[in-house]
């Protein structure tokens, strides 16, 4: 088995990349040959492998350049990369070789897409957001600071301001979505993976009807530790980006109604509006990742309020397996990881008072224990190892042929 894996980035710089790296080292331990498509360096050290072999495509990061009308002309479709892609596909393409999209935004351009359905290989694309049909990739409005309700190219999509930086920039990423929206009608042998249940429900119906489906959570290896005792701790823990979509601001206030101490540990632009309305809060800067975990074992839960979809942020499970009590929105990935009231607690997004009353039910040290505990053993019932999501991989690289045309077989 041969996979193809396609990032813009060949080193960690964020969620998508590093599972994209993880995975392709798993995959490799496990006896696949990858080929690993990156057009961003430096290369990670996980990609020294004997099963890995880099093929760095040069390419700027695209709000990185410059020239404002050439970011433009990249961003919507990078012509250069779709060729030197193709030229891999060819070169690799064979009955047990598939191609895996884990991230094409910020260098590779739908044109990564293209080339993909042009070849006729089977082709994955791992949904870490939804730039797969939605413009702004969060199915968000940044202005209105509220989960999106429009359809995706709509033209109520396309006329709204929703963009974090400005219109102009909406437009180039509706032009890019448009690009993105041939490539995929093109592509005869696709499968979206999804990286929660919720996810898939949410994302599917925008996706086109004849791509298949599956769930494979991203890897998080954890060593077990013994459960904590978070009814000793006293601080609700927010861990992550301080930006509106997360709704930071909206935790410290129900934390103030509550009269909880929460304490943030993180950066962004919503630093002072969470001082505002909680100025008692404690504000800490971002831990090297090595400390998280110790973060986490001071804390009496985590809370994610996000405003958005999010589809699978580990921070969740990072909790569970050191046996965290977590309270999040229910319109989030890991939602569907938990049962409310018992392993964990969800609330309606943007409700200030239900995260409140939330925090005040945690207050209450022996149910604090007790969903902790819960938590902790429902985690390492099955814990996200590299194993399982290398072994969830395989089975569906290994069924894709079976779906691929006769044509496109003999070819």
């Amino acid at each position: 088995m041969r996979s193809i894996i396609i990032s813009d980035f060949a080193a960690v710089n964020g969620g998508a990349a590093k599972v994209a790296i993880e995975s392709a080292r798993g995959l490799a331990e496990a006896g696949c040959e990858i080929v690993f498509a990156a057009a961003i360096g430096p290369i990670a050290d996980a990609l020294n492998h004997p099963n890995i072999r880099v093929e760095m495509i040069e390419a700027a990061e695209v709000w990185s350049v410059k020239n404002p009308l050439r970011a433009a002309a990249q961003g919507v479709w990078n012509q250069d990369a779709a060729d030197r892609l193709s030229a891999i596909f060819a070169r690799e393409r064979g009955r047990e070789t598939v191609v895996h999209l884990h991230q094409w935004t910020k260098a590779f351009s739908p044109a990564a897409i293209g080339a993909a359905a042009q070849s006729g290989l089977p082709a994955f694309i791992t949904m870490h957001d939804y730039f797969s049909f939605c413009p702004e990739g969060g199915y968000f409005d940044f202005r209105a600071g509220r989960a999106c309700d429009r359809a995706p190219m709509s033209a109520a999509c396309l006329t709204a301001n929703c963009d974090r930086k400005s219109y102009a920039h909406k437009l180039v990423r509706v032009a890019r979505q448009w690009r993105s929206d041939q490539a995929l009608r093109q592509a005869r042998n696709l499968t979206f993976i999804h990286v929660s249940d919720f996810a898939r429900r949410f994302a599917e119906p925008h996706l086109p009807e004849s791509a298949r489906h599956a769930t494979v959570e991203n890897m998080m290896e954890a060593r077990r530790r013994p459960p904590i005792d978070a009814a000793r701790n006293a601080a609700t823990l927010f861990l992550g980006r301080f930006t509106v979509e997360k709704a930071p601001h909206l935790l410290a206030e129900a934390a103030a109604r509550a009269g909880a101490p929460v304490r943030f540990i993180g950066e962004g632009p919503m630093r002072e509006e969470i001082a505002r309305r909680n100025p008692a809060a404690d504000i800490l800067p971002w831990l090297p990742a090595e400390q998280v975990f110790d973060a986490m074992a001071e804390a009496r839960a985590l809370a994610l309020p996000s405003l958005w979809f999010e589809p699978g942020p580990l921070v969740i499970a990072e909790a569970r397996s050191l046996g965290l009590p977590t309270i999040l929105a229910r319109t989030t990935g890991p939602a569907s990881w938990i049962a409310d009231g018992e392993d964990g607690l969800l609330v309606e997004p943007g409700d200030v008072g239900a995260l409140a009353a939330a925090l005040t039910r945690l207050q209450d040290s022996a149910f604090a224990q007790r969903m902790g505990r819960a938590a902790y053993d429902a985690y390492w019932r099955d814990p996200l190892t590299v194993e399982r999501h290398v072994r969830r991989t395989l089975t569906l690289y290994e069924s894709a042929h079976d779906w691929m045309t006769p044509a496109a077989l003999a070819s």
